[in-house]
């Protein structure tokens, strides 16, 4: 056993509290192990690590292979670190674009179930995570194009708001040609549309929100009320609050 795995304390069952016990280790000794876990970690499941030096780094690194699927704090103890992670959809977002960021690996997991259940020849349960997943994609563009944007700016004629709304407008199309698929049952085209899609959605992803979303947190974050105001609204938006007027917008 190495000492990485004697490291590991797990309790039973899905609630399991995973605990690293890391200290005297050195950063670049310690990613692996942390990464390994963070990735493994489920609903429901924490994970507790111990270092002796300042973690941001580490956690800012990991959280970003991670697509931000992870969230975490840390706490001092004199020359120790205490570091609490946690699975991002249990955590509440800090803002909008902490929102939107989440959603983004929300909507990505679904796709990919898509594919899997497609793949495993599944074609009613592949329809039915498609069907939460059109919705879905929908709201997320519409939180996007007609709420945040207009707000929040980016240059909609050169900059990075012009390229996500037009990012959009194929995404949604390629989106809509995979709902046709399903309707028609022509299941041989899914495989070619998915390809299209993924690779559409991986390049508009890393765009937005390198570029565009860092325009957006600054500032919705300059009125701290403003940024309660539209947290709250995407919030519930992509709960399915204006449900009415996203399938009126893009039907």
């Amino acid at each position: 056993m190495s000492n990485a795995q004697r490291d590991v304390i797990q309790g039973p069952g899905p609630n399991a509290s995973v605990l690293l016990d890391l200290l005297g280790q050195a950063d670049q000794s310690a990613r692996p192990v942390v990464f390994a876990a963070a990735q493994r970690l489920g609903l429901g499941q924490r994970l507790q690590i111990l270092v002796d030096f300042e973690p941001a780094p580490l956690m800012k690194a990991i959280a970003f292979q991670l697509r931000d699927s992870i969230s975490w704090s840390a706490t001092q103890h004199g020359p120790q670190w205490e570091i609490a992670v946690q699975p991002r959809a249990e955590a509440e977002a800090r803002d909008v674009v902490d929102l939107l960021t989440w959603d983004h690996f929300h909507l990505d997991r679904q796709f990919a179930d898509v594919l899997l259940a497609a793949n495993q020849n599944d074609m009613g349960e592949a329809e039915h995570i498609f069907k939460d997943y059109w919705i879905g994609l929908r709201r997320h563009v519409h939180l996007e194009n007609n709420i945040l944007g207009p707000a929040l700016g980016g240059d909609a004629e050169h900059g990075p708001l012009s390229h996500m709304l037009g990012e959009h407008e194929s995404i949604v199309e390629q989106a809509r040609i995979l709902e046709e698929a399903f309707n028609e049952q022509d299941y041989g085209l899914l495989a070619p549309i998915c390809a299209v899609l993924s690779g559409s959605l991986a390049k508009h992803e890393n765009r937005e929100e390198n570029t565009l979303f860092p325009i957006w947190q600054t500032a919705c974050n300059a009125d701290r009320g403003r940024a309660q105001e539209f947290l709250l609204r995407a919030k519930a938006l992509l709960a399915g609050a204006e449900d009415r007027e996203v399938c009126t917008l893009f039907p």
